[in-house]
């Protein structure tokens, strides 16, 4: 538990930070090691390396399958996350555009909620940690978007023509209901911890491995290769850590929250 919630602390760090320390860690590891290699004179001819060689090449695969099952994992959960809520919005807006069609003077209350809905629901849910099952302003102003609906049922329940007009907008809501639901329950995706250390130590592995390879005839190839893995580890797991990060997934949904927002607020009233 608390190496997850040191991972957590890591991905809330900013985008350049991130990728600042994982390019900057395998580059110290890198330099004294180059500088040992030289100091000791280990030549490229003579030197019984063969084993050094085919270790590295052992622990670069499993670092790169690792690499690979990683990334796929998180961005599917993390493209899984959008979509609950890009699902939960598309709702939303079918309920505003069904809304208005039926009852033009029913729309600008529902605008107005829903936009305070939408606005808790980013500040709350979205570029904040929401606890589980949803934060209790969003939901207060969920449920007082809900009471409009229902108070339109109870109004029309002696009208039978009316009511059968409204049904696409009730049953609307029941899946805006659903999608609600859907999305506070569901864990967003991220980093497994273990997978995460086992991963972090293929990496520093690779690098060093290289970094004990044998100095060819010219010092700086030696540098560009060895600096050129370590700069490659440090990128592709900057990539790793960025697609878990909350910063990932909440630049999309902000955007979209943002879209519906202006589209509302651009609407002229009936």
């Amino acid at each position: 538990r608390k190496s997850h919630f040191m991972l957590e602390g890591f991905l809330a760090f900013p985008l350049w930070l991130i990728v600042l320390i994982s390019i900057g860690i395998p580059v110290l590891l890198v330099i004294p090691v180059v500088k040992a290699i030289f100091n000791a004179r280990i030549q490229a001819e003579g030197d019984d390396t063969e084993g050094l060689v085919a270790v590295f090449g052992f622990i670069g695969t499993a670092f790169t399958l690792l690499l690979a099952f990683i990334i796929v994992n998180v961005w599917s959960d993390q493209v899984s996350s959008q979509n609950i809520l890009f699902d939960e919005i598309t709702t939303l807006e079918s309920i505003i555009v069904e809304t208005r069609a039926f009852d033009p003077k029913l729309a600008p209350a529902v605008k107005g909620l829903t936009i305070k809905y939408l606005e808790n629901v980013r500040k709350y849910e979205i570029d904040t940690t929401a606890p589980a099952g949803g934060d209790p302003r969003a939901e207060e102003a969920f449920e007082k978007l809900l009471e409009e609906f229902n108070i339109l049922e109870k109004d029309l329940e002696s009208d039978d023509n009316k009511k059968a007009e409204a049904q696409i907008i009730l049953e609307e809501v029941k899946q805006l209901v659903d999608d609600r639901e859907n999305r506070v329950s569901s864990a967003s995706g991220s980093l497994d911890g273990m997978t995460t250390l086992v991963c972090i130590v293929l990496a520093l592995l690779t690098v060093l491995t290289m970094a004990l390879l044998p100095a060819p005839s010219r010092r700086w190839i030696k540098w560009v290769q060895s600096l050129g893995v370590a700069i490659s580890v440090g990128l592709v797991m900057s990539l790793v850590f960025y697609i878990a990060s909350d910063d990932y997934t909440r630049k999309a949904e902000d955007e979209q929250i943002k879209r519906v927002e202006q589209a509302l607020e651009m609407q002229q009233p009936e």
